[in-house]
């Protein structure tokens, strides 16, 4: 039997961080091109994680500090979540625990330390975190427009796009304020944001000519109206030519705007640079860029695909934390194998948007998975359809109240990687 630990590394330690690095790198098969200096820059401040197994270095995992936008009322509200990232196993010790025990360690610690409720993460493999209760909270859609798509938006929402002035700059640390900023209003708005704290957002708009490839800089462009911000894109042009003509892509990584208009506006202008042929994004398919076309079948990129996970960790905060669309009162059985105090039966009420669980003894009127929690959380999937799989079972009119009650007027957004 294996003898495995797992230790949270010092990040005053440089020597503990170098080792994430160079775990990180075996990991992901990193060409380490990106100077050291500013690889370490980039390694999780806030936590690294290692296993060790029968005395050897085995694998690693990394925490960001990041608040997450959840149903609330009058749109959704942000609350403080750990952001998993950085997840790997080293090749001579897959498929021995390793992962397991860094998942249930980020897990504890979560909820004993930093006493948060929810933890999320974005998947380089989408067979992985099921199994540690993650479910897929948002999806979104691989887009592509070309060079002078219109967008089919009604007048209202033209004059607002009109009234708005974008503006172009290079990513630069010293715009994280003013981005962080934007992105907590954004996160007040709509489910499914993440948001960055300052500090890291400060290091996500640094600029290594390493880590680009063929890229330009990034570029933030800035929507204002009425001398506020109101949106913002962070993107990259690549350049192209074929046959003589211009080809490039634009990529964009990240969008935010408070309002219809400002995304328009950002739109628009990201879809008219010269050179470019094509402007690829990742959308929901109820994103107002979808919906001003004539269909999905019009928005050429691909297909489906997670984009959030979500893991609820404390499960009567997590409740507390999160508005309800309807008054509910059902009994509901829950199980989780990997924390025990989410597991078991709960009376779940809600009144006027707020909701609480108490402990019962009462049957069940519904059972599940903390999974299907985390699938249904952001509002992206329903109880109904999960009940339909299989996944939920109970009495029909109850898992219909509660997913009236977790149910959104619209699916979560699109976020920004971590």
């Amino acid at each position: 039997m294996s003898d495995i630990h797992v230790t949270r590394t010092d990040p005053d330690d440089d020597a503990a961080t170098a080792l994430l690095l160079d775990l990180d790198r075996l990991v992901w098969s990193d060409a380490a091109r990106v100077p050291l200096a500013e690889a370490l820059r980039d390694t999780p401040a806030r936590a690294g994680f290692v296993a060790t197994r029968d005395g050897e270095p085995a694998g690693i995992a990394g925490s960001w500090d990041v608040e997450v936008s959840v149903p609330a009322k009058g749109g959704a509200a942000l609350r403080p979540a750990e952001g998993l990232t950085w997840v790997g196993v080293h090749p001579d010790h897959r498929r021995q625990g390793v992962l397991s025990a860094l998942m249930r360690e980020h897990l504890r610690w979560t909820h004993e330390e930093q006493h948060r409720s929810i933890a999320v993460l974005k998947a380089s493999q989408e067979t992985i975190y099921g199994r540690f209760g993650y479910g897929v909270a948002s999806s979104a859609l691989r887009s592509r427009f070309a060079s002078g798509t219109t967008f089919a938006a009604p007048d209202a929402v033209r004059a607002l796009a009109d009234a708005t002035t974008t503006r172009t700059v290079t990513a630069s640390e010293d715009q994280a304020s003013r981005w962080h900023e934007l992105a907590r209003e954004c996160g007040g708005q709509a489910a499914g944001h993440v948001v960055r704290s300052l500090e890291d957002s400060a290091r996500l708009l640094r600029d290594i000519p390493e880590s680009r490839g063929d890229r330009e800089p990034a570029r933030l462009l800035w929507a204002t109206r009425d001398g506020r911000d109101v949106g913002c894109a962070y993107f990259h042009r690549s350049p192209k030519w074929d046959d003589g003509q211009p080809q490039g892509q634009v990529g964009v990584f990240f969008l935010l705007s408070t309002d219809a208009g400002a995304r328009l506006a950002l739109a628009e202008r990201l879809t008219s640079l010269d050179l470019m042929s094509e402007t690829e994004y990742w959308i929901t398919p109820d994103d107002q860029l979808a919906l001003w076309q004539p269909s999905l079948r019009s928005i050429g990129g691909g297909g489906m695909s997670d984009c959030l996970w979500l893991r609820v960790v404390d499960l009567p905060v997590a409740v507390t934390e999160r508005g309800h669309a309807a008054d509910v009162d059902v009994v509901v059985q829950v199980r989780d194998d990997l924390l025990e105090h989410n597991a078991g039966t709960w009376r779940w009420s809600a009144s006027d948007g707020d909701a609480a669980l108490a402990r019962t003894d009462t049957e069940p009127d519904v059972v599940l998975d903390i999974v299907d929690l985390g699938a249904v959380w952001m509002g992206g999937q329903s109880l109904a359809a999960r009940a339909a799989a299989g996944y939920v079972a109970g009495d029909r009119d109850a898992i219909a109240r509660l997913d009236l009650a977790l149910r959104t007027p619209i699916g979560p957004v699109t976020t920004i990687d971590f």
